[in-house]
This record gives C-alpha cells, sequence and structure tokens, in this order.
C-alpha cells in the first residue's frame, strides 16, 4: 500500500470532529510517521516527544494550523460519507 494510501487510511479511522486541534494535530503527526517509517517507529525512544513537538508546531504557526485541520476536516468528512454509504449499502 502506497504511503499516502496509508496515510489517509490512519487519519479516516482516527480522526473525529471531538478532538480538539491539539489532538487533531497530534494524530495527524502519528499517522504521517506511521505510514513513511512503519507501525514499529511509534516505539522508538522518544517518539511521544516527537509527536508532540510536530504537533506543537502544526497548531501555533497560523499557516500550518490551517493546512492541518483543513486535511482533517477532509478526512472526517470522506470518512463520514463512507459510513454513509455503508449503511445505504452501497
Amino acid at each position: 500500500m502506497a504511503n499516502l494510501e496509508l496515510f489517509e487510511e490512519k487519519l479516516n479511522c482516527n480522526l473525529t470532529l471531538s478532538l480538539s486541534a491539539k489532538e487533531m494535530a497530534e494524530r495527524i503527526v502519528i499517522a504521517a510517521l506511521e505510514a513513511e517509517y512503519g507501525k514499529a517507529f511509534t516505539m522508538s525512544r522518544g517518539f511521544a516527544k516527537m509527536v508532540n513537538a510536530l504537533a506543537e508546531a502544526l497548531i501555533t504557526n497560523p499557516d500550518l494550523r490551517q493546512q492541518a485541520l483543513s486535511v482533517a476536516s477532509l478526512s472526517i468528512r470522506k470518512s463520514r460519507d463512507n459510513q454513509k454509504n455503508i449503511r445505504k449499502g452501497t
């Protein structure tokens, strides 16, 4: 599976409207790192600190915040549309 497809799949599974902007940023960072480097990378020492630092950078930079929240919005919308289609049986 291509990295982009894996990234999108992880976002679709892990993002919800009830998350704060910081939580969304953290989940975006984790999805990106897992898609690029694999699940084992998340077990690396210092991974949580790295995720926190990257998520903080996404949230505090206005341009990056807007981009991250746009990605999250698109992913949530896509996931919601997929759920509607599954319920309809299509």
